[in-house]
């Protein structure tokens, strides 16, 4: 079975080698994609030398369009049975990426792994803690792995790297990434998981997903942020709407907008006062499901709260306790830094 590994390149001259090399390391039959999204650090023509270097790569490059454009600009060219996608400031591990590929001969719709937490400057790793995985292991139907994970979206992250998928569901379901957008792979896996009846999980951590890179665009919460947010809280309501989904697939969609919501939510204060005004019109109505269905322990407190006070209450409330911690959190600095010198 070949695999197309798709890696959208943008600004990584510095991270673009061990990621290559980590795929090349690969026993398994692949195909790497290099798609270069208009860099300028001279990312492009890396792609280029190690396309010249060895048969298994190809380069393609673009106009800026982002991250989702990149990934849909190399599923279009792939030739693999699979796709796999994998960021290129993030590398995989070989032997543990080769034993989870050798489960594709059980021919599955989507296989997942798992992913260890790296982190750069100390070389420190840690295995991503999401026991729920370990529950099931093999083919499993849909339902019951919706069912069996947690949908608060604080562990078993769906992030789209961690699946390997047949490209012919991707093609004949149009699983193509909302371009544009932050937080993709939460719409994409949405609509991934409604074309699918199982999955075939392995525990292999073969993704080493590297954390708190400079320039990452996982860093820091603006704007843009909360309001796809709304757009992919939307976009999961549509898909509850449209379609005739099973109990568990319902539940997981509403238990994933509630934490769409919940981030709204705690993150109110990024925008300014009329734009939490229109944004408060249009949470409205999704307040009451949404709420009912938060979990975890800021859930809690914020389902407590918006019950009682409101959304537009509590958000405030929740503005004025961050701004009181980063400026206690100032003054902390300062004291530190005063008795230093």
């Amino acid at each position: 079975m070949k695999v197309s590994i798709v890696i959208p390149v943008y600004n990584v001259k510095g991270y673009l080698e061990r990621c290559i090399a980590s795929v090349l390391e690969l026993k398994s039959e692949t195909e790497v994609i290099l798609v270069d999204d208009g860099s300028t650090d001279g990312s492009g023509e890396l792609c280029d030398l190690w396309a010249d270097k060895d048969s298994r790569i190809k380069g393609i490059h673009q106009k800026n369009g982002g991250l989702s454009a990149a990934r849909n600009a190399g599923i279009q060219v792939s030739t693999g049975e699979y796709i796999l996608f994998l960021d290129a400031d993030d590398f995989l591990d070989p032997d543990e990426t080769d034993r989870m590929l050798a489960y594709l001969q059980e021919k599955p719709q989507v296989l997942m792994g798992l992913y260890r937490n790296y982190y750069g400057e100390d070389e420190n790793t840690e295995q991503e803690d999401s026991p729920a995985f370990f529950l099931m292991k093999g083919k499993v139907p849909i339902d019951e792995f919706l069912h069996t994970i947690p949908g608060d979206g604080m562990s078993c992250y769906m992030i789209a790297c961690r699946f390997v998928v047949q490209r012919e569901l991707i093609i004949k379901d149009h699983l193509f990434f909302c371009q544009g957008i932050y937080h993709e792979d939460e719409e994409w896996t949405s609509r991934l998981f409604c074309s699918i009846d199982s999955i075939y999980i392995s525990h292999c951590f073969f993704y080493q997903y590297r954390r708190k890179r400079k320039g990452s665009i996982t860093l820091g919460i603006g704007k843009k942020h909360i309001l796809d947010c709304l757009f992919i809280m939307k976009k999961i309501n549509m898909l509850l709407e449209d379609r005739d989904l099973s109990t568990e697939k319902q539940q997981y969609f509403e238990n994933r907008m509630a934490q769409l919501f919940l981030n709204i939510v705690l993150n109110f204060y990024v925008l300014d006062r009329p734009e939490r005004k229109q944004l408060y019109g249009e949470l409205k109505k999704f307040r009451k499901n949404c709420v009912s269905n938060m979990s975890g322990k800021i859930g809690n407190i914020v389902k407590i709260f918006t019950r009682v006070a409101g959304i537009h209450t509590t958000a405030f409330l929740l503005m004025i306790i961050k701004k009181m911690r980063e400026c206690r959190e100032r003054s902390s600095y300062r004291v530190v830094n005063s008795s230093s010198k």
